[in-house]
């Protein structure tokens, strides 16, 4: 099964790496720099899981709190902020992973997959 991913960034040039390399591992990927812009597009879209950046104009705090009221799917927050400082806060505002910056990309995928996986198992369709 080919995974739709929606990974929403501004500022974070690495994000080209990642992309390239979750499309080579056969994930749709669809980018967007505003938030507020990829909660419109969320119907036709229909990701399976979203990659929010911490380098949005806005608190990515807020934008995951606003993408977590609109659709029940798995969040996947990417930052700079340590992990123990940033998860607490990252678990409120609905988030199911912060990693920390710079991502290993084998790691990032291999957890994608295993949450996609889980969720699969979850709506019994795994």
């Amino acid at each position: 099964m080919k995974y739709s991913l929606l990974v929403i960034e501004e500022s974070d040039p690495s994000l080209n790496k990642v992309v390239s390399t979750l499309d080579k591992e056969s994930f749709k990927v669809a980018t967007y720099s505003d938030h507020l812009e990829a909660l419109s597009r969320l119907d036709a879209l229909k990701p399976d899981l979203i990659i929010l950046g911490e380098g949005l104009a806005v608190d990515s705090f807020e934008a995951c709190r606003q993408l977590r009221q609109a659709i029940d799917i798995p969040i996947l927050m990417v930052g700079k902020v340590p992990r123990a400082m940033a998860w607490p806060k990252a678990v409120e505002s609905g988030a199911d992973l912060y990693l920390v910056k710079p991502v290993n990309n084998m790691e990032l995928v291999a957890r994608l997959k295993a949450i996609l996986r889980r969720r699969e198992w979850a709506l019994g369709k795994g």
